[in-house]
């Protein structure tokens, strides 16, 4: 059985283990709201990461499309060139053909200027000496072999002035060919034209791709950045709920503790109150046994007086009923 001052001493020592455990849950409990404190912080650091992995998602999209759009104008572009191109081939090819059509026609009428010994034969001059000629032949009287120099002469010019007609006609030809020809290069030069211009726009087209593909790379870097930030916080976070999770555990077992040492301590508390109680009954016992004698004590004084034949007050008459020595009344 413990004394009231070793019950008073653990009793001590056991309030002072609970505060020790109570200082140690309050500071687990600290960390633990520091670290969900940490926790929110990196969560919403995470949402923003997210975002922005989705806005750089999103303008990911847009710059494909804008790339694919420019893929496809390049494409037509050069198959615009490409048809032009062909065109200008058959262009080149129809103007070698009409150049060596020129040269003939021309070989030609050089060849009938050299006929006619590079004399200028005029078409209706020619026509008036025949009408002249015949008119003279019909109305002049004639010999057989004045008749034949005659035809033979008309028959001349008649000849010239058919190479005149045929000389004309070859004129007319070359002009043609040349008109033709001059068309043809005309469109041939407007082609170019296009061409160059197409050639300006497949420049641009192919600056503006570049630049394109160079912020589309930027835009995987930036997104490749951002996923390895996420990663980090997402590792911090699962790192923060797992140092949360043992600090919770460890909060619990400093709870136990503190509810076994409590009990303990209510164990004290209870043998101390009995202890109390205890002293408390021995202290009324030994009162009442100290009352009971002192009593007696008197009685015994009285009783002897009594049969001593004194005389008794009321008072000590009680005394003696109280201490049996008389019975009540």
């Amino acid at each position: 059985m413990l004394s009231r001052e070793e019950l008073l001493e653990r009793l001590r020592e056991v309030n002072s283990q609970i505060d020790e455990i109570q200082r140690q849950i309050d500071a687990v409990t600290n960390e633990i709201n520091a670290r969900k404190a940490l926790l929110e912080e990196i969560r919403k650091q995470l949402a923003e990461v997210r975002s922005l992995i989705d806005g750089k998602r999103q303008q990911l999209q847009k710059t494909r499309e804008l790339i694919s759009s420019l893929v496809e104008r390049k494409s037509q572009i050069i198959n615009q060139i490409r048809t032009l191109r062909n065109e200008l081939i058959q262009i080149n090819i129809t103007l070698q053909k009409y150049r060596e059509k020129l040269v003939v026609y021309r070989n030609l009428l050089s060849t009938l200027n050299e006929y006619v010994g590079g004399k200028v034969l005029e078409k209706e001059k020619l026509k008036r000496v025949i009408e002249q000629l015949e008119y003279f032949f019909e109305t002049s009287p004639t010999n057989p072999e004045w008749e034949r120099q005659f035809i033979k002469y008309i028959s001349q010019i008649e000849k010239e002035l058919n190479l005149v007609d045929s000389m004309e006609k070859i004129k007319s030809h070359i002009a043609e060919l040349k008109k033709q020809a001059d068309d043809y290069k005309n469109k041939r030069e407007a082609i170019r034209g296009e061409i160059a211009r197409l050639v300006q726009d497949l420049t641009a087209v192919k600056q503006e791709l570049s630049q394109l593909k160079a912020g589309r790379e930027e835009i995987y870097k930036e997104i490749a950045k951002l996923k390895e930030k996420r990663e980090e916080l997402k590792k911090r976070r699962e790192e923060l709920k797992a140092e949360i999770l043992q600090l919770a555990l460890k909060r619990k077992e400093l709870r136990e503790k503190r509810r076994a040492v409590e009990e303990e301590l209510e164990k004290y508390q209870v043998l101390l109150k009995a202890l109390d109680l205890s002293e408390k009954s021995k202290t009324r016992a030994q009162a009442k046994a100290a009352a009971t004698q002192s009593l007696k004590e008197k009685a015994d004084v009285l009783f002897n007086k009594l049969m001593n034949g004194e005389r008794l007050t009321h008072e000590e008459i009680k005394i003696l009923i109280e201490a049996g020595y008389l019975p009540e009344e």
